[in-house]
C-alpha cells in the first residue's frame, strides 16, 4: 500500500496522507454504513461511502458521526462531525471531535512516519 502526502495540503491546517482503509460510520439516527478512508490528517478524514442513491439522506453537514476501523494495521475509533459532502461522488469530510486514547496516540505516531 502506498501512502502519499496530499499536494493540496499547503492550504490545510494539517497535512493529509493518502490511504485507503475500511471504516464503519454511524449517525445517531441510522445504522452503520461501511466506507473507505481516502485520506487522513490529525484533523479528520475524507470518507468514500459504499452506498449509492441515498447518500444525501444519510450524511448532513454538521451531523455527529461515530466511526471505527477494523483493520489490524490501522486502528481508529472516535466521533466527529460531517463538515462537507459531495453526494454525486458519495464523499464526505469528517472532522475529529474526539478519538479514544489509543486512537489519538496511534494516529499521531502513524502520521509522523510521513
Amino acid at each position: 500500500m502506498d501512502f502519499i502526502q496530499d499536494q493540496s495540503s499547503e492550504r490545510r491546517e494539517y497535512p493529509r496522507i493518502e490511504l485507503e482503509t475500511k471504516i464503519s460510520v454511524k449517525t445517531p439516527e441510522r445504522s452503520s454504513i461501511i466506507g473507505w478512508i481516502q485520506n487522513i490528517s490529525l484533523g479528520g478524514f475524507k470518507l468514500k461511502a459504499d452506498i449509492l442513491s441515498n447518500f444525501k439522506d444519510i450524511f448532513h453537514i454538521g451531523e455527529e458521526v461515530f466511526f471505527e476501523t477494523s483493520e489490524a494495521f490501522f486502528m481508529l475509533k472516535g466521533k466527529g462531525r460531517i463538515i462537507w459532502t459531495a453526494p454525486g461522488e458519495n464523499w464526505a469530510g469528517v472532522k475529529f471531535d474526539e478519538l479514544d486514547h489509543y486512537s489519538g496516540k496511534f494516529l499521531k505516531d502513524f502520521l509522523k512516519m510521513f
